[in-house]
Protein backbone atom coordinates (compact mmCIF):
# COMPACT_ATOMS: atom_id res chain seq x y z
CA UNK A 1 0.00 0.00 0.00
CA UNK A 2 1.40 3.38 -1.15
CA UNK A 3 0.48 7.24 -0.33
CA UNK A 4 -1.75 7.95 -3.05
CA UNK A 5 -0.09 9.84 -5.83
CA UNK A 6 3.15 9.45 -4.54
CA UNK A 7 4.90 9.49 -7.50
CA UNK A 8 2.96 11.81 -9.95
CA UNK A 9 1.31 14.59 -7.00
CA UNK A 10 4.32 14.56 -5.02
CA UNK A 11 7.56 15.40 -7.42
CA UNK A 12 5.23 17.56 -9.66
CA UNK A 13 4.87 19.82 -7.03
CA UNK A 14 8.35 19.32 -5.69
CA UNK A 15 9.62 20.76 -9.09
CA UNK A 16 7.07 23.90 -8.85
CA UNK A 17 8.65 24.39 -5.57
CA UNK A 18 12.16 24.52 -6.84
CA UNK A 19 11.23 27.04 -9.63
CA UNK A 20 9.12 29.25 -7.52
CA UNK A 21 12.31 29.37 -4.94
CA UNK A 22 14.55 29.99 -7.75
CA UNK A 23 12.48 32.85 -8.57
CA UNK A 24 11.72 34.49 -5.59
CA UNK A 25 15.44 34.66 -4.61
CA UNK A 26 16.45 36.30 -7.72
CA UNK A 27 14.16 38.42 -7.38
CA UNK A 28 14.90 39.62 -3.32
CA UNK A 29 18.64 39.42 -5.02
CA UNK A 30 18.33 41.72 -7.46
CA UNK A 31 15.59 44.16 -6.62
CA UNK A 32 16.87 47.71 -5.26
CA UNK A 33 15.17 47.30 -1.79
CA UNK A 34 15.37 43.70 -1.13
CA UNK A 35 19.11 43.91 1.81
CA UNK A 36 17.72 46.93 3.20
CA UNK A 37 14.49 45.35 4.21
CA UNK A 38 16.31 42.30 5.36
CA UNK A 39 18.36 44.73 7.83
CA UNK A 40 15.26 45.15 9.93
CA UNK A 41 15.29 41.47 10.60
CA UNK A 42 15.41 39.99 12.92
CA UNK A 43 13.04 42.27 15.04
CA UNK A 44 12.92 39.65 17.90
CA UNK A 45 14.28 36.33 19.17
CA UNK A 46 14.87 33.68 16.49
CA UNK A 47 14.64 30.02 17.03
CA UNK A 48 15.43 26.93 15.64
CA UNK A 49 13.43 23.84 16.76
CA UNK A 50 15.50 20.68 16.90
CA UNK A 51 12.82 17.63 16.48
CA UNK A 52 15.70 14.72 17.63
CA UNK A 53 15.65 13.65 20.56
CA UNK A 54 18.64 12.66 23.08
CA UNK A 55 20.19 9.25 22.05
CA UNK A 56 18.35 9.36 18.68
CA UNK A 57 19.83 8.74 15.29
CA UNK A 58 21.19 12.07 15.22
CA UNK A 59 21.97 12.72 18.82
CA UNK A 60 24.69 9.51 18.86
CA UNK A 61 25.27 8.80 22.69
CA UNK A 62 25.28 5.62 24.79
CA UNK A 63 22.53 4.61 27.01
CA UNK A 64 22.10 1.86 29.68
CA UNK A 65 22.95 -1.51 27.70
CA UNK A 66 25.13 -3.84 29.74
CA UNK A 67 27.20 -5.69 27.44
CA UNK A 68 30.76 -5.38 27.43
CA UNK A 69 31.15 -4.36 23.54
CA UNK A 70 28.39 -1.96 23.82
CA UNK A 71 29.97 -0.26 26.94
CA UNK A 72 33.43 -0.28 24.74
CA UNK A 73 31.34 1.41 21.54
CA UNK A 74 29.37 4.01 24.01
CA UNK A 75 32.25 5.22 25.84
CA UNK A 76 33.86 6.60 22.64
CA UNK A 77 30.62 7.76 21.33
CA UNK A 78 30.89 11.47 19.39
CA UNK A 79 29.10 14.02 20.44
CA UNK A 80 25.34 15.10 19.66
CA UNK A 81 25.29 16.05 15.96
CA UNK A 82 21.82 17.69 15.99
CA UNK A 83 23.16 19.92 19.08
CA UNK A 84 26.43 20.43 17.37
CA UNK A 85 24.63 21.86 14.34
CA UNK A 86 21.94 23.68 15.98
CA UNK A 87 24.80 26.19 18.24
CA UNK A 88 26.33 26.78 14.61
CA UNK A 89 23.39 27.78 13.06
CA UNK A 90 22.33 29.80 16.08
CA UNK A 91 25.88 31.15 16.76
CA UNK A 92 25.86 32.09 12.76
CA UNK A 93 22.40 34.37 12.87
CA UNK A 94 23.49 35.74 15.73
CA UNK A 95 26.66 37.09 15.30
CA UNK A 96 24.58 39.83 13.48
CA UNK A 97 21.61 40.40 15.99
CA UNK A 98 20.67 41.89 18.63
CA UNK A 99 18.27 39.76 19.27
CA UNK A 100 18.83 36.38 20.81
CA UNK A 101 18.65 33.19 19.15
CA UNK A 102 17.34 30.21 21.00
CA UNK A 103 17.48 26.40 20.64
CA UNK A 104 14.21 24.63 21.58
CA UNK A 105 14.27 20.56 21.52
CA UNK A 106 10.92 19.27 20.20
CA UNK A 107 11.54 15.45 19.51
CA UNK A 108 8.28 12.83 18.91
CA UNK A 109 7.04 11.15 16.08
CA UNK A 110 10.67 10.37 14.04
CA UNK A 111 11.25 14.42 14.08
CA UNK A 112 7.65 15.03 12.47
CA UNK A 113 6.55 16.80 15.69
CA UNK A 114 8.79 19.32 15.10
CA UNK A 115 8.74 19.95 12.11
CA UNK A 116 4.95 19.97 12.38
CA UNK A 117 4.90 22.43 14.69
CA UNK A 118 7.59 25.19 12.55
CA UNK A 119 5.30 23.92 9.42
CA UNK A 120 2.46 25.92 11.80
CA UNK A 121 4.29 28.97 12.89
CA UNK A 122 4.52 32.30 11.80
CA UNK A 123 5.86 32.79 8.08
CA UNK A 124 8.49 35.87 9.60
CA UNK A 125 11.81 33.92 10.01
CA UNK A 126 11.52 33.80 13.65
CA UNK A 127 11.16 30.18 13.73
CA UNK A 128 13.39 27.81 11.83
CA UNK A 129 13.71 23.98 11.67
CA UNK A 130 17.02 21.78 11.70
CA UNK A 131 16.07 19.12 9.13
CA UNK A 132 17.63 16.37 7.50
CA UNK A 133 16.39 14.49 4.29
CA UNK A 134 14.84 12.16 6.80
CA UNK A 135 12.49 14.76 8.01
CA UNK A 136 12.07 16.12 4.67
CA UNK A 137 12.37 13.27 1.72
CA UNK A 138 11.59 10.27 3.56
CA UNK A 139 8.98 10.68 7.07
CA UNK A 140 6.33 12.06 5.43
CA UNK A 141 5.96 9.28 2.93
CA UNK A 142 6.87 6.63 4.31
CA UNK A 143 5.32 6.83 7.45
CA UNK A 144 1.06 7.29 7.54
CA UNK A 145 -0.76 10.29 8.94
CA UNK A 146 2.51 12.87 9.28
CA UNK A 147 0.97 16.24 9.75
CA UNK A 148 2.99 18.27 6.60
CA UNK A 149 3.37 18.38 3.22
CA UNK A 150 7.49 19.02 2.71
CA UNK A 151 7.18 20.70 -0.72
CA UNK A 152 3.55 23.20 0.24
CA UNK A 153 4.96 23.93 4.07
CA UNK A 154 8.62 24.66 3.46
CA UNK A 155 10.76 27.00 2.11
CA UNK A 156 14.72 25.87 2.14
CA UNK A 157 16.67 28.54 3.86
CA UNK A 158 19.94 26.77 3.59
CA UNK A 159 22.25 24.41 3.47
CA UNK A 160 24.91 23.08 6.67
CA UNK A 161 26.42 20.11 6.56
CA UNK A 162 26.17 16.45 4.96
CA UNK A 163 26.96 13.19 6.66
CA UNK A 164 28.28 9.97 4.97
CA UNK A 165 27.55 6.50 5.60
CA UNK A 166 29.95 3.53 5.54
CA UNK A 167 29.40 0.00 5.12
CA UNK A 168 30.54 -2.07 7.94
CA UNK A 169 30.49 -5.68 8.15
CA UNK A 170 31.42 -7.81 11.59
CA UNK A 171 35.38 -8.77 11.63
CA UNK A 172 33.73 -12.56 11.11
CA UNK A 173 32.21 -12.40 7.83
CA UNK A 174 34.96 -13.85 4.93
CA UNK A 175 34.51 -11.03 3.34
CA UNK A 176 37.73 -7.90 2.74
CA UNK A 177 36.16 -6.14 -0.12
CA UNK A 178 32.75 -5.27 -1.78
CA UNK A 179 32.43 -8.09 -4.75
CA UNK A 180 33.63 -10.58 -1.96
CA UNK A 181 30.77 -9.76 0.17
CA UNK A 182 28.02 -9.60 -2.48
CA UNK A 183 29.25 -12.92 -3.71
CA UNK A 184 29.06 -14.18 0.10
CA UNK A 185 25.34 -12.92 0.11
CA UNK A 186 24.53 -14.19 -3.07
CA UNK A 187 24.53 -17.97 -1.80
CA UNK A 188 23.16 -17.22 1.66
CA UNK A 189 19.85 -15.87 0.66
CA UNK A 190 17.30 -14.71 3.72
CA UNK A 191 19.82 -15.85 6.15
CA UNK A 192 22.45 -12.70 6.72
CA UNK A 193 21.03 -9.32 8.63
CA UNK A 194 21.64 -5.85 8.29
CA UNK A 195 21.25 -3.61 11.16
CA UNK A 196 19.82 0.30 11.12
CA UNK A 197 18.94 2.64 13.32
CA UNK A 198 14.93 2.40 13.41
CA UNK A 199 12.40 1.31 10.61
CA UNK A 200 12.73 3.89 7.55
CA UNK A 201 15.37 5.47 8.78
CA UNK A 202 18.83 6.60 6.26
CA UNK A 203 20.16 3.15 7.24
CA UNK A 204 17.35 0.86 6.72
CA UNK A 205 17.25 2.25 2.71
CA UNK A 206 20.54 2.29 2.51
CA UNK A 207 20.38 -1.33 2.95
CA UNK A 208 17.25 -1.71 0.62
CA UNK A 209 19.19 0.00 -2.15
CA UNK A 210 21.76 -2.20 -1.30
CA UNK A 211 19.74 -5.22 -2.16
CA UNK A 212 18.01 -4.05 -5.37
CA UNK A 213 21.61 -2.62 -6.42
CA UNK A 214 23.31 -6.02 -5.88
CA UNK A 215 20.39 -8.52 -5.83
CA UNK A 216 21.48 -10.02 -2.43
CA UNK A 217 18.41 -11.17 0.02
CA UNK A 218 19.34 -9.77 3.40
CA UNK A 219 16.57 -9.60 5.96
CA UNK A 220 16.97 -6.26 7.84
CA UNK A 221 16.56 -5.48 11.52
CA UNK A 222 15.99 -2.51 12.96
CA UNK A 223 17.58 -1.48 16.41
CA UNK A 224 16.34 1.31 18.60
CA UNK A 225 19.25 4.06 17.49
CA UNK A 226 21.95 3.96 15.78
CA UNK A 227 24.49 2.56 18.67
CA UNK A 228 22.40 -0.21 19.56
CA UNK A 229 22.51 -1.24 15.80
CA UNK A 230 26.41 -0.51 16.09
CA UNK A 231 26.28 -3.02 18.97
CA UNK A 232 24.37 -5.49 17.12
CA UNK A 233 26.77 -5.76 15.22
CA UNK A 234 30.01 -5.79 17.02
CA UNK A 235 28.41 -8.56 19.18
CA UNK A 236 27.52 -11.12 15.92
CA UNK A 237 23.94 -10.61 15.78
CA UNK A 238 23.93 -9.07 12.49
CA UNK A 239 26.94 -9.18 9.53
CA UNK A 240 26.07 -6.05 8.43
CA UNK A 241 25.12 -2.33 8.45
CA UNK A 242 25.20 1.12 6.32
CA UNK A 243 26.19 3.20 9.70
CA UNK A 244 26.76 7.50 9.87
CA UNK A 245 29.99 8.19 9.61
CA UNK A 246 30.41 10.40 12.90
CA UNK A 247 28.92 6.83 14.87
CA UNK A 248 31.32 4.84 13.07
CA UNK A 249 34.55 7.03 13.01
CA UNK A 250 35.67 5.79 16.09
CA UNK A 251 35.62 2.44 15.21
CA UNK A 252 36.88 1.67 11.66
CA UNK A 253 40.05 0.14 13.01
CA UNK A 254 37.97 -1.93 15.96
CA UNK A 255 39.01 -5.63 16.16
CA UNK A 256 35.04 -6.33 16.23
CA UNK A 257 34.25 -4.32 12.53
CA UNK A 258 35.96 -3.95 9.06
CA UNK A 259 35.07 -1.05 6.76
CA UNK A 260 34.30 -1.85 3.24
CA UNK A 261 33.56 1.59 1.65
CA UNK A 262 31.79 4.46 1.50
CA UNK A 263 28.15 5.38 0.57
CA UNK A 264 28.71 8.98 -0.87
CA UNK A 265 29.81 10.76 -4.28
CA UNK A 266 33.32 11.36 -3.07
CA UNK A 267 35.89 10.00 -0.46
CA UNK A 268 36.06 11.96 2.60
CA UNK A 269 38.65 14.49 2.96
CA UNK A 270 40.04 13.09 6.48
CA UNK A 271 39.73 9.34 5.11
CA UNK A 272 41.66 9.08 1.78
CA UNK A 273 42.59 5.42 1.69
CA UNK A 274 38.83 4.40 2.57
CA UNK A 275 37.24 4.22 -1.20
CA UNK A 276 33.66 4.58 -2.06
CA UNK A 277 31.70 2.04 -2.63
CA UNK A 278 31.42 3.58 -6.41
CA UNK A 279 35.07 3.01 -6.81
CA UNK A 280 34.72 -0.46 -5.61
CA UNK A 281 31.81 -1.68 -7.71
CA UNK A 282 28.84 -0.34 -7.12
CA UNK A 283 28.51 2.82 -9.39
CA UNK A 284 26.41 5.51 -8.50
CA UNK A 285 25.68 4.47 -5.40
CA UNK A 286 25.36 7.05 -3.21
CA UNK A 287 23.82 7.55 0.37
CA UNK A 288 24.49 10.50 2.80
CA UNK A 289 22.42 12.17 5.19
CA UNK A 290 22.21 16.26 4.82
CA UNK A 291 21.40 18.64 7.19
CA UNK A 292 19.55 22.35 6.25
CA UNK A 293 17.52 24.92 7.90
CA UNK A 294 13.99 25.44 6.74
CA UNK A 295 11.57 27.84 7.35
CA UNK A 296 7.54 28.08 6.98
CA UNK A 297 6.45 28.66 3.37
CA UNK A 298 6.31 32.14 2.75
CA UNK A 299 8.91 33.43 4.42
CA UNK A 300 10.06 37.10 2.77
CA UNK A 301 12.38 36.67 0.00
CA UNK A 302 14.67 39.25 1.39
CA UNK A 303 15.00 37.26 4.96
CA UNK A 304 15.64 34.04 3.21
CA UNK A 305 18.56 35.69 1.80
CA UNK A 306 19.75 37.07 5.14
CA UNK A 307 19.49 33.96 6.44
CA UNK A 308 20.87 32.16 3.85
CA UNK A 309 23.75 34.06 3.33
CA UNK A 310 24.48 34.53 7.36
CA UNK A 311 24.54 30.27 7.36
CA UNK A 312 26.68 29.55 4.58
CA UNK A 313 29.38 32.62 5.17
CA UNK A 314 29.76 31.11 9.23
CA UNK A 315 29.82 27.23 7.63
CA UNK A 316 32.70 28.35 5.51
CA UNK A 317 35.23 29.40 8.23
CA UNK A 318 38.23 27.21 8.63
CA UNK A 319 37.51 27.32 11.97
CA UNK A 320 33.67 25.61 11.92
CA UNK A 321 35.04 23.57 8.91
CA UNK A 322 37.72 21.44 11.13
CA UNK A 323 35.83 20.69 13.49
CA UNK A 324 33.04 19.51 11.71
CA UNK A 325 35.13 17.14 9.54
CA UNK A 326 37.14 15.46 12.91
CA UNK A 327 33.51 15.23 13.39
CA UNK A 328 32.39 12.40 10.47
CA UNK A 329 30.49 15.69 8.58
CA UNK A 330 30.90 17.17 5.50
CA UNK A 331 30.29 21.26 6.23
CA UNK A 332 27.88 22.63 3.28
CA UNK A 333 29.97 24.45 -0.08
CA UNK A 334 26.96 24.10 -2.56
CA UNK A 335 24.69 27.52 -3.63
CA UNK A 336 21.20 27.17 -2.72
CA UNK A 337 20.35 25.90 -5.81
CA UNK A 338 22.54 23.57 -6.01
CA UNK A 339 21.99 21.94 -2.80
CA UNK A 340 17.76 22.43 -3.60
CA UNK A 341 18.54 20.09 -7.07
CA UNK A 342 20.42 17.90 -4.96
CA UNK A 343 16.89 16.87 -3.10
CA UNK A 344 15.33 17.13 -6.15
CA UNK A 345 17.28 14.06 -7.24
CA UNK A 346 17.72 12.34 -4.00
CA UNK A 347 13.91 12.33 -3.76
CA UNK A 348 13.56 11.04 -7.10
CA UNK A 349 16.29 8.11 -6.96
CA UNK A 350 14.22 7.39 -3.16
CA UNK A 351 10.92 7.24 -4.56
CA UNK A 352 10.20 3.86 -5.46
CA UNK A 353 12.42 2.25 -2.43
CA UNK A 354 10.49 4.51 -0.35
CA UNK A 355 7.06 2.82 -1.66
CA UNK A 356 8.81 -0.96 -1.52
CA UNK A 357 10.14 -0.78 2.11
CA UNK A 358 7.42 1.28 3.87
CA UNK A 359 5.18 -0.06 6.19
CA UNK A 360 1.38 1.26 6.25
CA UNK A 361 0.71 0.11 9.59
CA UNK A 362 3.05 2.37 11.15
CA UNK A 363 2.84 6.28 12.04
CA UNK A 364 4.71 9.21 11.88
CA UNK A 365 2.89 11.63 13.81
Amino acid sequence: MKRPGFNSHFLAALRLRFRSLAAALLVACSAPGGHASAQKFPDGPVKIVVPYPISGPTDIRGSSRVTKTYKLIAMHAPPPISDTLARIVARAIGAESRHPVVLERLPGAVTTRGATAVAKSPADGHTLLLASNATMVIDPYYFQGVKYDPVRDFVLIAPVATMPFVLLVNSVVPADTLPGLVAWLKVRPGEVNFSSSGEGSIGHLAGELFRRKTGVNAVHVSYNGGMAALNGLATGQVSLMFAALPLALPYLSSPHLRPLGLASRQRFEPLPGLATLAESGLPGFEVEAWFGVYGPARVPPSVMVWLSEQIAAYVAQDSIRSPLLELGLDPATGTLAQFAARIHSETERWAPIIRESRTPSREGA
